[in-house]
């Protein structure tokens, strides 16, 4: 009786606001929801997935719930009456309520974890909101997003970076859920808040929304692009695109695909180019793009990619400038044999860094560029190893680590690491295959001791990762024969830190 009574007043809810993108959500508690007995009652998933969207002027956290373990903890803060006197929220895009990661009276640094219901999210779905974060120190605190089903966590976005002690502004973020069939989970923002009184992280005006595609596009409707490379723009480019565009390009003929982002401009959440690893949109979505921040450049392996872009019916921007390159069929496939190779296999062509960051399966990559780096200055002057070896463990701070396998060991590991290190570990597999990189145990000072780990030798290569707490990080995977790993310490605090293994794979 309690479970059909809690769904028709659900029911009735979304009703109520049929047509209002952003409804004021029921002041259902969430424990009433997610105490029942599972045998008296279970909330329809699809039902829950109707009401995710939250723009916090109701004053409650409904559906959402803050499930935050310690003194830092998700509330509804008004923009006139801040929990912080000494460190207030810049004015929301819309409204005047947000939810704020708080902390007690004395400051207390911790994790602020707001978890949604568990939902059932559709092939297309996307995560939109606005965020604010602040930080006494550069990349100080963090927000992150996550993606949870079957208890198996996949990371969206993270945030880190807008993390400044001059951040005072708004921004949108959003991502693509990864699913290919309709999938039960659960969407998880995990908040990381300093101890500055300048610490500050939010949320605002979270959104679940529909691909906006349901059928097929026609390839005969699309401007193809078949020649080995080119650049298109969006209609008007650098002027403003039309209101109501529907354009898409389908880029054929090729082994592999890579696009180069010029430029990109539109607006967040609204006028969005799709990126289909296929001929139709039915094929696999991989990137659903918006917004004003340039996109990583993409190299796939795919036959065909079809580019779709539409706007709404307000508020234009400049579009974007792509430039494709084709790969045509290579002769040449990598050995299939177990034993390592003692020379490259014959690629050349260049590939960059996949679009999304610490993914949890190895993702598809175009053919392999070999770095030569024989020369690297670690901060503590410890000898380099230069020949390839098998099943060594390496504890120095930092230092060239060339072999099949090994595993890694932050200074004076499973003991307490010291302060103030900056350590940087260049991690080289041979020619022609693959760095994977995984950690054995995670344990550092959170927010303040940070593994990094980018794609290349150098920090100037893209961020694979960005670690710190004792949450042990998703697996890396590189797009050439070498990684950087560095790990940096601050003047106090230390932990156990850390172990990894590396190994060679295609």
């Amino acid at each position: 009786m309690r479970a059909t009574l809690i769904c028709w007043l659900l029911l009735a809810s979304l009703l109520a606001n049929v047509g209002a993108r952003s409804p004021v959500l029921p002041k259902f508690d969430v424990d009433i929801i997610t105490s029942l007995d599972s045998e008296d009652a279970k909330v329809d998933p699809k039902l829950v997935r109707t009401l995710l969207d939250n723009n916090f002027e109701s004053g409650t956290l409904s559906p959402w719930y803050d499930e935050s373990p310690g003194y830092v903890n998700w509330r509804v803060e008004n923009l006139a009456s801040p929990s912080e006197a000494n460190s207030t929220a810049p004015k929301p895009a819309t409204g005047s309520q947000y939810v704020r990661a708080t902390r007690n009276a004395d400051l207390a640094s911790g994790l602020a974890i707001l978890r949604s219901p568990t939902f059932t999210a559709s092939p297309g779905d996307r995560v939109s909101f606005d965020f604010w974060i602040r930080s006494k120190r550069p990349e100080g605190n963090n927000l992150e997003l996550v993606w949870v089903v079957d208890r198996t966590e996949q990371q969206l976005v993270s945030l880190s970076q807008f993390s400044t002690l001059s951040n005072y502004e708004w921004r949108t973020q959003s991502a693509v859920i990864p699913v290919d069939v309709p999938t039960e989970g659960v969407l998880v923002f995990y908040g990381y808040c300093g101890s500055n009184y300048e610490d500050a992280v939010a949320i605002d005006n979270i959104f679940v929304e529909s691909s906006t595609y349901t059928t097929q596009a026609p390839a005969s409707d699309c401007i193809v692009l078949s020649a080995s490379f080119g650049t298109f723009t969006s209609p008007n480019y650098p002027s403003s695109y039309p209101e109501n565009a529907n354009v898409c390009w389908l880029i054929t003929g090729a082994y592999s695909i890579t696009l180069q982002f010029n430029n990109f401009e539109t607006e967040t959440g609204k006028d969005t180019l799709k990126i289909y690893l296929g001929p139709t949109i039915s094929s696999e979505l991989f990137a659903d793009l918006s917004g004003s921040y340039i996109p990583n450049q993409i190299t796939k392996y795919t036959e065909s990619m079809l580019l779709v872009f539409t706007s709404d019916s307000a508020n234009s921007y400049a579009g974007f400038s792509i430039t494709y390159q084709i790969v045509r069929q290579s002769t040449t496939s990598p050995s299939t044999t177990s034993s390592p190779p003692t020379t490259a296999p014959p690629y050349t062509t260049p590939y960059t860094t996949p679009y999304t960051i610490s993914s949890t399966k190895a993702p598809t990559y175009a053919p392999i560029i070999c770095e030569t780096t024989t020369e690297f200055q670690t901060t503590t002057g410890f000898p380099t190893t230069t020949e390839f070896q098998t099943s060594t463990e390496h504890s120095s701070c930092g230092g060239l680590i060339s072999g099949y396998s090994g595993i890694i060991n932050s200074p004076n590991y499973p003991y307490e690491y010291e302060n103030n290190l900056d350590c940087r570990y260049l991690i080289q597999v041979p020619c022609g295959y693959r760095v994977r990189l995984y950690f054995n145990s995670f344990n550092t000072e959170s927010g303040y001791d940070f593994v990094n780990v980018h794609d290349g030798p150098s920090t100037s290569n893209y961020l694979l990762l960005r670690a710190s707490g004792t949450t042990r990080p998703s697996t890396v995977y590189s797009s050439s024969n070498e990684i950087l790993l560095r790990f940096t310490t601050d003047s106090s605090g230390t932990r156990s830190g850390w172990q990894a293994t590396f190994e060679y794979y295609y």
